[in-house]
C-alpha cells in the first residue's frame, strides 16, 4: 500500500487514532502525509523540534554571547495566550517563561512546542512519539490534554506502542492502525489490539563489545568524574545546587528525575558541552575543568548518545560514516578510515540488524533507525565513559531491548563505565534487576 493510501486510513472527524509499528515501518510517513493533507495541521515530532532549534541557531549565528543564550524565550514562543492556557500550569512552564529555547531540556522543549501547536486551534493535530522525553507526571498531563483535544478535532498519535500496552484507556481511542513495511497489518479497536498481546521476543545477537576498547583500563584510584557542590542556574531559576557526584571506574550510574531537574545539564557538563562546567569544581578524568584541557581531550574518552547529538547530527553521510565518526569524535568523517576501522563499523552495523547497506544515507532513515545507529556510534570504541541520555527514545520494543542488551554488555566488562538517563519505569527496573549499580535521583528545580 502506497504512503498516500496509508494516509487515507486516518478519519477526518473528531477522535483519537493511534498509528503504530516498528522502527522503519512507515508510521511517521503516515503522520507526515496526513498532516500535509490537513490545512493548517501542525505536526509535532522530533523533526519539528529540530527545525525550531535550527531556526533559533541561525537567528544568532549559533554563538553564545558571554555564555548567554540569545534564542527566543518560552514566553516569546507562547505569548500571553499560552500563559493563560490550562496546559501551561499543568506542564509547569512558568519557571521557564524567560528561558531561551536552546537551553530547554528535551522534555521542556517538547511541552512548550506541544502547547504552541494546541494554541493554533488546528483542524487536525498530528503528534509523532509525543511521550518521549517526558517524566511520568508530564506524560499523564499530556495524555489528558490529547484526549480533551480529540473531543473537538481529529488527533493522530504515532508511536511504537506495544501490543500489550497503550498510553490511553482503550475506550478513549477510536482506532488503532498497525503498520509494518509500509503496509497495514492491523486496523481495529484499541481493545482488539490489546487482545493480540505482546509480540514474542526473539533471540538477538550479542553486541560486538568484544571487538575491544581503544583504551587501557582506567586507573581505579582516579575518579572519572568528580563534581563538588555543583550549581547551575539561569538567573533566579536554579537547576541544581550543592550537588556532589563522583563516578569511579566501573561505577555505572542511572540518573533519574523530573523534567528540568538537570539530568541533561549534568551530562553536558561531563561531556564538556555546558559553559557552567568552568564555574564549578568539576574534575574529569583526573583534571579540573578549565585547567588547560581542550573539549576534544574530554570527548576522546567519551562515547555519547543524546537528543542534542541526534539533533546536531545534520551533516550528510552514510550509515557507515556515522559509525566511523564515533571512532574519531567528530560529526562527519574527515579522514581516510583504515580497513580495521571499517571492519569494526560493519560489525556494529550487522548487530543492529536493520538490513541496511553501509552506503545507505543516514538522513534517509527513520528517527528510530537513526537513534539505533547513534547508540552503536557511542559504544563503537568502548571508551572509558559511555554517556547515554534517554538512549531508547523513539525505539520500538524490540530495538529498546537491543539497546538495553548493549547497556548490560558494557556494564559487564572492565574498560567502559556507563552513565544513563531514563524516565521509563521499565528501564529503571531493568537497571535494578540486571545491572544492580548506583542510581542518582535529582529533585525538581527551585527558584531563587
Amino acid at each position: 500500500m502506497a504512503d498516500e493510501s496509508l494516509a487515507d486510513l486516518i478519519p477526518a472527524g473528531p477522535g483519537l487514532t493511534l498509528v503504530t509499528g516498528p522502527n522503519g515501518s512507515g508510521k511517521s510517513t503516515v503522520a507526515r502525509a496526513r498532516a500535509a493533507r490537513g490545512a493548517g495541521a501542525p505536526r509535532v515530532s522530533a523533526g519539528s523540534e529540530q527545525g525550531v532549534y535550527v531556526a533559533q541557531l541561525a537567528a544568532d549565528d549559533g554563538n553564545f554571547k558571554q555564555g548567554a543564550d540569545t534564542s527566543s524565550t518560552v514566553g516569546e514562543l507562547l505569548g500571553e495566550a499560552g500563559r493563560r492556557h490550562p496546559l501551561f500550569a499543568a506542564f509547569r512552564l512558568e519557571p521557564l517563561w524567560a528561558r531561551g529555547y536552546r537551553r530547554l531540556s528535551t522534555g521542556e522543549a517538547r511541552k512548550a512546542l506541544l502547547l504552541r501547536a494546541v494554541l493554533r486551534a488546528p483542524s487536525l493535530l498530528v503528534l509523532d512519539d509525543p511521550f518521549d522525553g517526558l517524566d511520568h507526571a508530564a506524560r499523564a498531563e499530556l495524555a489528558r490534554a490529547i484526549l480533551a483535544a480529540a473531543e473537538r478535532l481529529p488527533v493522530v498519535v504515532a508511536g511504537a506502542f506495544e501490543s500489550g500496552a497503550l498510553p490511553f484507556a482503550p475506550e478513549s481511542v477510536r482506532e488503532v492502525v498497525a503498520i509494518a513495511e509500509r503496509r497495514t497489518i492491523f486496523r481495529g479497536t484499541a481493545q482488539a489490539y490489546l487482545d493480540r498481546g505482546p509480540g514474542g521476543g526473539r533471540r538477538r545477537p550479542a553486541p560486538p563489545v568484544e571487538t575491544g576498547s581503544w583504551y587501557e583500563a582506567p586507573d581505579p584510584s582516579v575518579p572519572l568524574v568528580r563534581l563538588v557542590g555543583g550549581r547551575v542556574a539561569y538567573g533566579d531559576q536554579v537547576v541544581f545546587d550543592g550537588l556532589d557526584f563522583t563516578v569511579w571506574p566501573g561505577g555505572h550510574t542511572l540518573i533519574e528525575g523530573p523534567n528540568g531537574s538537570g539530568k541533561t545539564t549534568l551530562l553536558e557538563m561531563i561531556t564538556g558541552d555546558h559553559p557552567q562546567g568552568y564555574s564549578n569544581e568539576l574534575h574529569l578524568f583526573g583534571r579540573r575543568r578549565g585547567s588547560g584541557e581542550t573539549v576534544w581531550e574530554i570527548k576522546k574518552k567519551v562515547g555519547l548518545v543524546s537528543a542534542r547529538l541526534h539533533r546536531d547530527y545534520r551533516v550528510g553521510g552514510s550509515v557507515e560514516e556515522v559509525l566511523l565518526s564515533g571512532l574519531y569524535d567528530s560529526i562527519g568523517v574527515y579522514q581516510q578510515p583504515e580497513p580495521s576501522h571499517r571492519a569494526r563499523a560493519r560489525a556494529w552495523l550487522d548487530w543492529l540488524e536493520l538490513g541496511l547497506a553501509p552506503t545507505t544515507a543516514f538522513r534517509e532513515l527513520s528517527f528510530g533507525q537513526q537513534r539505533l545507529v547513534l547508540i552503536a556510534r557511542a559504544a563503537i570504541k568502548v571508551p572509558p565513559l559511555v554517556v547515554m541520555d534517554e538512549p531508547t527514545s523513539g525505539l520500538d520494543p524490540d530495538n529498546r531491548a537491543r539497546a538495553l542488551d548493549l547497556v548490560d554488555s558494557l556494564c559487564n566488562q572492565t574498560k567502559a563505565t556507563v552513565l544513563m538517563v531514563t524516565h521509563r519505569p521499565d528501564e529503571r527496573a531493568f537497571w535494578q534487576e540486571r545491572i544492580g549499580a548506583a542510581m542518582l535521583s535529582l529533585p525538581r528545580p527551585r527558584s531563587g
